[in-house]
């Protein structure tokens, strides 16, 4: 059966990809500015590569540390580390990286969300003033390009839902206007907000997926999303979702995994049962904002998200009592996570574990789990832009989906 060919853009650390890797697509290329991503991207090709051969036990070599990853590469195809290409997409480079992918002219598919910052609504007052100069607004506009150049079956764009309701500097709603260039690009569009927690992800996370097909096969919309909506499972806690990470206090690593599981665990993030966990590692904290942390998550283990001006008055630090009242928030065990951000890369107050004797915020496995990455997947090359990648992914678990939905939409 022949395999569906796709060019991944925009890839981050490979949420969206990750979906895709299976016997039905093909990944041509990666397009990732971020160095430590587009690492990200290469040691999973590498991954899967070595997996296919039977040779994962050198990825457990390098996991291990006791290769290195210039080591590590050796053990790979030079075509296989050239899917990556390491590059902005902008005027200056586009030219550069068609040459790079080649002449395909038989591109199936491209997936891929620009950075979604500037649509987002957080911060959107400050950055009202920006809009004439934040190029980050057009960037699908080179998602087009590529559309035009290879001509694909269908293409899947993912962003903030912020998108909806962002208007563009003429202070126009831009997602009008985004459509009408698809159109004029051959291309006719339909899009679903979609919260991945109804998706089999331990997190509320609120998306748009945007489908695409040529004018000649406006059906296969109705039908992808038809598919996709089929494939919706019940809400998964935190607590299913931790199952068998060991317990630890902050500034404490442990990689030993407890002897329980449940099905979740096997199914999404134990598919390969080799897997040696790694990047479980909690930030050390001010022994102040430890304390803040026990009765954040005290309070939440009792139904209620305590306030920064709630707190004993021993504990504020802070002179404005009247502003982000919610920097400090805790994990509820029996529920789905809040959405899990690039913002974690600063700090993790926002994401403190809901077990109060363990008294701190979320590793970076931890944060993987929640995103619904598999435990075998390693993010390069610091927990800062491990976190950073995380928080900017799509789920590999709803991303699955979505690819499943493609395929039998498709082959139909």
């Amino acid at each position: 059966m022949e395999k569906f060919k796709i060019i991944d853009l925009f890839s981050g650390a490979g949420g969206l990809t990750e979906g895709f890797r299976n016997n039905h697509f093909e990944i041509i290329k990666h397009i990732e500015k971020d160095t430590a991503a587009s690492r990200s991207l290469i040691l999973r090709d590498i991954f899967y590569y070595l997996k296919n051969s039977n040779k994962l036990d050198i990825y457990n070599n390098y996991l291990s540390k006791e290769l290195s990853f210039e080591q590590l590469l050796e053990h790979a195809p030079q075509t296989l580390l050239d899917k990556t290409i390491n590059k902005e997409i902008c005027e200056e480079t586009i030219d550069f990286i068609f040459k790079e992918i080649g002449d395909y002219s038989d591109i199936s598919g491209i997936i891929g969300g620009p950075p979604c910052q500037a649509y987002s609504t957080i911060g959107r007052a400050q950055n009202k003033n920006k809009k004439a100069t934040d190029g980050r607004i057009y960037l699908y506009r080179y998602y087009i390009d590529f559309l035009k150049q290879y001509r694909p079956q269908f293409f899947v764009f993912e962003n903030v839902k912020g998108l909806l309701s962002f208007k563009d500097a003429d202070g126009d709603l831009l997602f009008p206007k985004m459509h009408e260039e698809f159109q004029n690009a051959g291309y006719e569009i339909d899009y679903r907000l979609i919260n991945t927690a109804e998706y089999g992800v331990a997190q509320k996370r609120e998306r748009v997926i945007i489908f695409g097909v040529p004018k000649t096969n406006l059906n296969l919309i109705e039908k992808f999303f038809k598919e996709l909506e089929s494939q919706k499972e019940g809400l998964i806690s935190v607590k299913k979702a931790f199952k068998g990470l060991p317990k630890l206090h902050s500034g404490q690593e442990n990689n030993n995994y407890k002897k329980v599981s449940n099905s979740y665990v096997d199914k999404y993030f134990k598919k390969n049962k080799n897997v040696i966990l790694t990047q479980n590692i909690a930030r050390p904290n001010r022994e102040n904002d430890l304390k803040i942390y026990k009765e954040i998550a005290s309070a939440k283990s009792k139904g209620k998200n305590l306030k920064y001006n709630e707190l004993d008055p021993s504990l504020i630090t802070h002179k404005h009592t009247d502003k982000f009242l919610d920097r400090f928030k805790a994990l509820g065990w029996d529920v789905p996570s809040h959405t899990v951000v690039a913002h974690i890369a600063k700090d993790g107050h926002h994401y403190i574990h809901p077990d109060v004797n363990q008294n701190r915020s979320i590793t970076v496995r931890e944060a993987a789990r929640i995103q619904g990455f598999p435990d075998d997947f390693y993010f390069e090359n610091s927990r800062t832009s491990a976190f950073v990648q995380i928080g900017n992914a799509v789920p590999p678990i709803l991303s699955e989906k979505i690819a499943s939905a493609i395929k039998n939409t498709m082959r139909k």
